[in-house]
């Protein structure tokens, strides 16, 4: 069954759907979004051994000349690919429900 999360970027005003699934060596990524930006990634073919840095890795290089440096979308798709590659359990993903930033005034 593939991984799947929901990205609710409030602060741009757009939802992405982001599904990936695993084939052989490679986490096959499809985005449903009414971001012209972030289209752009919408179908990645993602290598296992390019999901392990936070900053060198397949999914950040392919979003640093197409989406906003702020985009949380990125960090969304590393998340499926943790999932597909059993390194973030389904099970808990889903029982911690959202990842959240909370924007504070001091």
């Amino acid at each position: 069954m593939p991984s799947g999360v929901t990205v609710n970027s409030t602060i741009c005003g757009f939802k992405h759907k982001i599904n990936g699934q695993l084939e052989g060596k490679k986490v096959i990524t499809d985005i449903e979004t009414d971001c012209a930006k972030v289209a752009k990634l919408s179908h990645m073919e993602i290598p296992k051994k390019e999901t392990f840095n936070i900053k060198d890795n397949y999914v950040m290089n392919q979003a640093k000349d197409t989406c906003c440096p702020i985009c949380i979308v990125p960090a969304a798709a590393l998340y499926v690919c943790k999932m597909e590659l059993g390194m973030l359990s389904k099970n808990l993903a889903k029982q911690s429900g959202n990842v959240n930033i909370d924007f504070n005034e001091e």
